[in-house]
């Protein structure tokens, strides 16, 4: 039975939230995303019934970011240069690697990303985080080319 548009976008929220919850895990633990995931899974499917209907999603965000871990690094320390990566906290630099991915990758619209890695921000980081995510990836935008314009 298909969901309402509505419940898909809770599903793709619940989903960029267990994957920053795993990113955040793997960049603390300094590991790969293995046995992370299968960890997690049940940890975060006992917690939430969305979260296995949306493992999938979550699965390919957390391998995504992993695939491309140090060029994501690279672009971050390139887009704040007087902030190095290493001295940003831990939330921030995980929610800019999770949505410097879904840009690059073209996984979600990319006012889609750049609006829901804010609103990660505003739930999980400090009072700057918000601002300091969307100007990143807004610069990252530009940089690569990636208009926010729909359609």
């Amino acid at each position: 039975m298909s969901r309402p548009n509505e419940e898909r976008a809770g599903d793709t929220v619940v989903a960029r939230r267990a994957a920053l919850w795993i990113l955040v895990s793997m960049d603390i633990n300094r590991s790969g995303p293995e046995p992370l995931l299968t960890d997690m899974f049940v940890t975060l499917t006992d917690m939430d019934e969305l979260i296995g209907e949306s493992w999938p999603q979550i699965e390919t965000r957390v391998r995504g970011v992993w695939g491309m871990w140090d060029a994501l690094n690279e672009q971050i320390q390139e887009l704040s240069p007087r902030w190095k990566l290493d001295r940003m906290a831990t939330v921030d630099r995980n929610i800019l690697r999770l949505g410097a991915w879904e840009l690059l990758d073209g996984f979600s619209a990319p006012l889609e990303t750049i609006n829901a890695c804010v609103d990660l921000g505003k739930e999980y980081g400090e009072k700057g985080t918000p601002g300091f995510v969307n100007g990143l990836l807004d610069q990252l935008c530009q940089d690569h080319q990636i208009s926010l314009k729909r359609g």
